[in-house]
């Protein structure tokens, strides 16, 4: 026997064993295996792998596991034939991934209870049936996740595609009501509807602890959103989350109609039925689904009017592509106050009744409010992200909200504090940002603590249907500091605020405009029941700092001292035609911050952030989250 004894010996023989690496199992599925029994039966650290370019339908659901070891599910690829650890996918890149998609409106992917410590790698996820519901559910956003202990955690989505359907769009892309969750690297699209919300990303019953980094995120709604239904856990507040280095937009074409209006529409007259003579007149309107039960429609054509002598008229038109439906209106020039519904491109009216109805004034078109909201969060870090495209819809043209909602009365302890946006790029949209400070009329907690820094906003136009402001601020929000950034609109006011009476308005306390290089336009820093300048801070902003601003083309004697108000604005930069907002070399405004440094944002970094944020490749400096997928795998079956 060793003279170290056995108690040393058992101890060695023990840290050898702790030394070796738990060496997981590979396990191929093809197409048409039995996808939910390999999931059932995953050990921790394995890895599965589905067969490349095969689909797999059906509703899967991810089981709980023991361990904190990832199990990984991936398309079956070589690592030199897909995107780098820290290369967003797109659409072409994942041609070859494995597909999952469900086949009806349940998700394709869902979690049980518990479940923790799953890898999602280089899959394509497609959309449910007529857009309905969510594509991916992580966690429960019913009232049967209302305790902590059932939450879902520890996930991360690496380099998926995930997308709606062109037609019918998608309620939901991904579905965020877990905690510890990782988002990286991927492409999400097309999650739209008309007449209702959707999210590319959207959770109101996760714990927290999220990052969302390094993608392309586009839907209609808003493109991530965190609260809006009352949370099934009490006091829960989602909390700890991180967003940047993402693209979040949508196409300026989700501004036209879906449906496009007939074309070549003509009246004939035709023999037989019971018309009297005279003039008759008739506009066709095209109608098919639009997803999650919604049939959308164009606006109406063009009069076509034919004068007869007695009998029939014959409407005929162009096919509308997609269009399962139509309906035509007559008979009064000018006035039609009847329809006739068809499913071929012609109609004859012989004299029938109908029904009663006018043609629609507007058409269809996707739901649009916002491109990143908060109505119950907290400790949020918003960075190095590029917003842009969005307008006046369903909202009336925020590109970033910030609103506390107790939606439905049950959640009197949602809040939105602690939040930092900064170095990020706003761009294309009808107006900036709008912060809340108390929701109405359902209780809620005080927004505080809101910082806003070293961000370019520009193109906030009211063509976009908006009012072109750049900030709202009101109801009471604590600690709202504006800082370095630089702002380019076309609305009358800079920031408008707002709340209580004019006897008793709500103050906005420990409020601060520092630094910030902008426009003035008509108001500059308005309010409610009083005059811009020095007397809406005075009303709303007692305590408020507005200093070291260059805010071009205000009168000096409605500001505090301490800023600048030089013009032209134009001339202050490269060239604001082509978003280039640097300011040019030998500018006075260079010196003019409190610091001594510039004022407006640092526009050359944020020019780069913009240009890596489309190209989809993030700094290695800035992954966080798990680890990549472990190497140290043995394979107990491959179809290679």
């Amino acid at each position: 026997m060793s003279s170290r004894g056995p108690g040393v010996l058992a101890l060695a023989v023990c840290a050898a064993l702790v030394s070796v690496p738990v060496r997981g199992a590979v396990r191929v599925v093809r197409a048409g295996e039995d996808l939910q029994q390999v999931l059932n039966s995953a050990q921790p650290g394995d890895e599965i792998r589905l067969q490349a370019g095969a689909t797999f339908s059906g509703n899967f659901k991810l089981p709980v596991k023991s361990g904190t070891t990832f199990i990984t599910l991936r398309s079956d690829l070589p690592d030199d034939q897909v995107p780098g650890a820290t290369t967003r996918v797109t659409p072409a890149s994942a041609a070859k991934f494995a597909r999952i998609e469900s086949g009806n409106s349940m998700a394709a992917l869902r979690t049980a209870a518990g479940a923790h410590h799953w890898r999602l790698m280089l899959l394509t996820f497609q959309p449910n049936h007529l857009g309905i519901g969510d594509i991916i559910e992580l966690g429960d956003g019913s009232r049967a996740q209302s305790d902590l202990s059932l939450v879902p955690h520890d996930f991360v989505l690496d380099r998926v595609y995930v997308h709606g359907s062109p037609e019918y769009g998608q309620k939901r892309c991904i579905s965020l009501n877990a905690s510890a969750v990782t988002i990286r690297n991927s492409y999400v699209s097309d999650c739209k509807g008309a007449g209702g919300d959707t999210q590319a990303i959207g959770g109101w019953n996760a714990p927290g602890q999220i990052v969302i980094e390094n993608n392309y995120l586009e839907a209609a709604g808003e493109v991530v959103l965190f609260g809006g239904a009352d949370p099934s856990i009490p006091n829960l507040v989602t909390e700890h989350v991180t967003l940047r280095y993402n693209r979040l937009t949508r196409p300026m074409s989700w501004r036209n109609p879906i449906i496009s209006a007939p074309t070549g529409v003509r009246a004939a007259a035709a023999s037989g039925g019971s018309l009297p003579a005279g003039t008759y007149a008739y506009r066709v309107v095209a109608r098919r689904p639009v997803g999650q039960g919604t049939t959308g429609h164009s606006l109406a054509s063009a009069e076509a009017a034919v004068t007869i002598s007695g009998g029939a008229v014959t409407v005929t038109w162009s096919q509308v592509s997609g269009a399962t439906e139509y309906k035509v209106f007559g008979r009064t020039r000018g006035s039609q106050s009847r329809y006739w519904t068809v499913t071929g491109t012609s109609f004859t009216d012989t004299g029938g009744t109908g029904t009663s109805g006018t043609p629609p004034s507007s058409a269809t078109t996707w739901t649009v409010k916002n491109l990143f909201e908060l109505k119950n969060a907290r400790d949020v870090r918003v960075e190095y992200n590029l917003f842009e495209n969005n307008w006046k819809s369903a909202q009336v043209g925020y590109a970033i909200v910030l609103t506390p909602r107790n939606q439905d009365g049950g959640c009197p302890w949602c809040v939105v504090a602690d939040v930092v946006i900064q170095h990020n790029v706003v761009r294309n949209s009808g107006a900036g940002v709008n912060i809340l400070g108390y929701d109405y009329p359902n209780t809620s907690r005080q927004t505080r603590n809101i910082q806003i820094r070293d961000n370019l906003l520009y193109g906030l136009s009211k063509s976009l249907g908006g009012n072109g402001w750049a900030f709202l601020v009101g109801e009471g929000p604590r600690d709202v500091v504006i800082d370095r950034n630089t702002v380019d609109f076309d609305g009358t006011s800079l920031v408008y605020m707002y709340g209580g009476t004019s006897s008793a308005p709500r103050p906005i306390a420990g409020f601060q405009f520092t630094n910030n290089a902008t426009r003035h336009n008509s108001y500059g820093i308005a309010a409610s029941f009083t005059s811009y300048g020095t007397a809406a801070l005075n009303l709303y902003c007692p305590d408020g700092i507005v200093r070291g601003n260059w805010i071009s083309g205000a009168s000096a004697s409605r500001y505090p001292s301490g800023n600048r108000f030089d013009t032209p604005f134009e001339t202050a930069f490269v060239s604001t035609s082509i978003g280039d907002y640097r300011l040019v070399t030998g500018s006075p405004l260079l010196k003019a911050a409190t610091d001594g440094g510039p004022v407006g944002a640092n526009v050359a970094a944020l020019r780069q952030i913009a240009s890596t944020v489309i190209a989809g490749t993030m700094p290695i400096s800035s992954t966080t989250g798990p680890p990549p997928a472990p190497k140290n795998l043995r394979i107990i079956s491959s179809g290679r």
